[in-house]
């Protein structure tokens, strides 16, 4: 495994050529699925530390309204010190789910808090490891949670990014009344199909898929 930090490296020169931090080119197609008359609000859950494999980072520098949810107390450092002064930006310490209360997060392999997961049965399931060592976390609904922080019913981009528990974080969210223009999941079980079918029932369509990414939009 190729430390974080070398990684990082690279994203900082690719951000300064393209402005762009995401993994596989992910912000230009947001920007073209979104459209031009996109809501400049944009929702990440599952944050981690706010610059490596970003969805958000690109629009949070062009000053966009950025709503950053990271429960890794770790990762939650360093996404705070990232956007330290800018004032379109907010981080919460929590993690998202269908019911409020608190849970274990559990790292990924040698603490790697890029694969930190409240669904570790995920990365068995495509055979990946993770770590042992698990912290309690605030799990909040998602909903409850841009209600507070001021989010419009109409927002921008949702990303969410958890690890196999983004069916949850969507459970945690009315979409009857939330209705992010355009919403990018990771594709991974369990649940996979359910997350399909949900997104589907509430009237959006995958538009786009990039590596494990899918990319869903409806009308405004």
């Amino acid at each position: 495994m190729r430390r974080q930090g070398h990684v990082n490296l690279r994203q900082w020169v690719k951000f300064l050529l393209r402005r762009d931090t995401t993994f596989s080119g992910e912000f230009t197609a947001m920007v073209r699925l979104a459209g031009a008359d996109c809501p400049r609000s944009f929702v990440d859950v599952g944050a981690n530390d706010g610059f490596y494999g970003s969805n958000s980072y690109p629009f949070a520098v062009r000053g966009w309204r950025c709503v950053l949810v990271e429960p890794h107390p770790e990762a939650f450092t360093r996404l705070q010190q990232r956007h330290r002064g800018r004032s379109n930006v907010s981080c919460h310490a929590l993690a998202c789910g269908a019911v409020a209360g608190r849970m274990r997060l559990w790292t990924g392999e040698n603490r790697d808090t890029t694969h930190a997961t409240l669904a570790p049965e995920a990365r068995a399931a495509e055979g990946r490891p993770w770590g042992v060592e698990a912290v309690e976390v605030e799990v909040v609904r998602l909903d409850r949670l841009l209600r507070s922080a001021g989010i419009p019913e109409r927002f921008g981009i949702l990303s969410i990014d958890t690890e196999g528990w983004d069916l949850e974080v969507l459970r945690g969210l009315d979409l009857a009344v939330w209705r992010p223009r355009l919403i990018i999941t990771e594709d991974m079980e369990p649940g996979l199909a359910e997350k399909c079918a949900l997104l589907s029932a509430h009237g959006y369509e995958r538009r786009l898929r990039i590596d494990a990414n899918s990319l869903w939009t409806t009308g405004p």
